[in-house]
């Protein structure tokens, strides 16, 4: 019966065991895992202390580098001293120069105009100047000054006399000057106007002679 209902083969329920073998090898493995757990601790901490210490080293090199930098005040005075003197040109550059300040009305502006013209000479060669000037801003071959206020504070010079000075030409370097009336002095008294064109002729004259 028991093959039919294929319980077979019969298995036998084995005896306990004895009561005396119950404390048989529980210390021994307890030890082990002991001692392992030991050696493992160990040598993990043994690996990570030297971890520690090399990543310490990078961070202590990079603290000299604030200390090699320079503050403005010491570079300064090299730049200065190794900066190259810069040559000032002058302000105005033409062959032939009217400087005429303080003539602004139209009366005064027609005249100039006028005289401009009357001189025949290339409009790109010749500049009217009305704004305060100096000697050493001006580079020109001919140069009529209008006033003798205004050409005493060109020239930096202190002229008295208007017949003192004009009718002639004054050499500065290369540029020949000539000093003439002023267009207001022309409109009180429009008999000067023979006198100036005198002192442009002058000019004229020095002009031919550098053109042949």
């Amino acid at each position: 019966m028991l093959r039919e209902l294929e319980l077979l083969p019969v298995w036998r329920v084995r005896s306990p065991a004895p009561a005396s073998l119950s404390p048989v090898t529980i210390t021994a493995p307890v030890s082990v895992v002991e001692a392992e757990v030991e050696v493992v601790i160990e040598a993990t901490t043994a690996i990570v202390e030297p971890v520690v210490e090399t990543v310490s080293e990078p961070m202590e090199m990079a603290a000299p580098i604030v200390m090699t930098q320079q503050t403005p005040s010491e570079v300064l005075p090299e730049f200065e001293a190794d900066s190259p003197a810069v040559a000032v040109e002058p302000l105005v550059q033409t062959p032939w120069l009217l400087y005429c300040p303080q003539a602004d009305d139209a009366q005064s502006q027609q005249l100039l105009q006028n005289m401009m013209r009357a001189l025949q000479l290339p409009l790109e060669e010749v500049s009217l100047y009305q704004q305060p000037l100096q000697l050493t801003q001006v580079n020109t071959r001919f140069c009529v000054l209008f006033g003798l206020a205004q050409a005493n504070q060109f020239l930096a010079t202190e002229y008295a006399q208007m017949a003192a000075v004009r009718g002639q030409i004054l050499p500065y370097g290369d540029m020949m000057v000539v000093i003439t009336h002023h267009p207001q002095a022309m409109l009180e008294n429009p008999l000067l106007k023979r006198e100036v064109w005198q002192d442009l002729c002058l000019l004229l004259a020095k002009n031919t002679d550098v053109a042949t």
